[in-house]
């Protein structure tokens, strides 16, 4: 019995010993061509070279790096590299001269046709003089891919003032930052649709670094978030009138479209919209005038879906020029324009935004039903109800279940 046992043991130790000498280990770098960093995330699949069978599968780390043990009862491997922004790449491991069973490779992959969006975000310092700004931490970042109808990026606090993401070709992308006591931030992203290599929507600070006849490149942006504060003001851009006239130009309207969409984004603040006039008329005529331009323009963004009690309206006249053209100077009349002018002025902010709990995809998604409701053109006649679509649309509305 005693020399059975010992049998049974030499017997497994055999084994053991068999096995270890027949164990293989491969080990990797993936990383970008042109040496533009090492790659994670990326999938790695170990094919046996005898019938292709899959033998293992692995992802990349955040360095890059992949280590496999397998069963070296093949003639050879083959390592394939996979990522959804990449194309695939299959590699031979080569052995290590100085381990038998040990055996290396580095794979380079080629980036898909697309763009990288790198983000900095900071607090907007235009009103300032300091040089230097305040990186934004903690922000809440998403992503929504409007031709696929999917998130595709979501990070609820971002650990720094950076992330980046990349662009797929012939997609429209909605990007929106969040955070306390900023107004939130949409922007818009076409990728070649319609002949925009890649075209912006609520972002001017962007650095591009095409490549590949434009097919590929890196998109430098800076965002910059404004603080909310009771009186803070902003000064719209091109909300300009003609003389003596209080109707909305079409160059205004393009501008209060602007508005329309931050104050869609940001309902807990209460704003007013102040205007005022250059100096040319009587002073006590101005101040009616500019009170008929104000409500001109709350009127205008009431019509575009703007809920008219966080709006006010107020007349400013020419008490406040921005240049020297006060009564009797001459000036240009590019010079007088500058003081035809509306700026915005927070009044009032809620403790509590309504939009907190509803992801970017579902707020997209309430816009879209909203807009289709407005476009409809079904006539009910009295006694009949409503079709069965639009009620569906408005119950879930009223629940805000989308």
């Amino acid at each position: 019995m005693k020399h059975l046992l010992n049998l049974s043991m030499l017997l497994l130790l055999g084994q053991i010993g068999f096995a270890q000498e027949h164990l293989t280990e491969i080990e990797g770098y993936v990383y970008e061509e042109n040496n533009r960093g090492y790659l994670p995330e990326v999938n790695i699949t170990i094919l046996n070279d005898d019938d292709g069978g899959v033998e293992a599968k692995t992802i990349t780390d955040k360095n890059g790096y992949f280590r496999v043990q397998l069963a070296h009862l093949h003639s050879g491997f083959t390592v394939k590299a996979q990522h959804k922004l990449f194309f695939s790449k299959t590699a031979t491991p080569q052995a290590d001269s100085n381990s038998k069973n040990k055996s290396f490779v580095k794979i380079e992959l080629e980036r898909r046709p697309g763009y990288i969006f790198d983000v900095t975000l900071a607090e907007n310092s235009s009103d300032f003089k300091e040089t230097t700004v305040d990186a934004i931490q903690g922000a809440k970042v998403e992503i929504y891919n409007n031709t696929t109808k999917k998130e595709v990026f979501v990070v609820d606090s971002l650990h720094s003032p950076n992330f980046n993401f990349t662009f797929e070709q012939g997609n429209h992308y909605t990007v929106m930052v969040r955070k306390e006591g900023f107004l939130t931030k949409r922007m818009e992203a076409f990728v070649n649709i319609d002949g925009c290599i890649l075209c912006f929507e609520g972002i001017s600070n962007v650095t591009d670094v095409l490549t590949k006849s434009n097919e590929q490149g890196t998109f430098l942006a800076n965002i910059e978030m404004d603080r909310i504060a009771l009186n803070t003001t902003f000064e719209l851009k091109n909300i300009y009138y003609d003389y003596d006239k209080s109707f909305i130009r079409p160059d205004a309207a393009v501008e209060l479209d602007k508005v329309v969409k931050v104050l869609k984004d940001n309902p807990a603040i209460s704003v007013e919209l102040g205007s005022h006039t250059d100096s040319r008329g009587r002073d006590a005529y101005n101040l009616s005038l500019s009170q008929a331009r104000a409500a001109s323009a709350v009127q205008y963004l009431v019509d575009n879906g703007i809920d008219a009690s966080k709006l006010s309206a107020r007349g400013y006249g020419e008490t406040l020029l921005v240049n020297n053209c006060a009564n009797g100077i001459n000036c240009s009349e590019e010079a007088h324009q500058q003081n035809r002018r509306t700026a915005l002025k927070i009044t009032g902010i809620e403790k509590k935004d309504p939009l907190d709990n509803k992801s970017l995809k579902q707020i997209i998604e309430e816009d879209l039903i909203l807009k289709s409701l407005d476009d409809s053109q079904i006539q009910i006649n009295p006694g009949e109800e409503l079709p069965e679509e639009i009620k569906k649309d408005i119950e879930k509305l009223n629940k805000g279940g989308i």
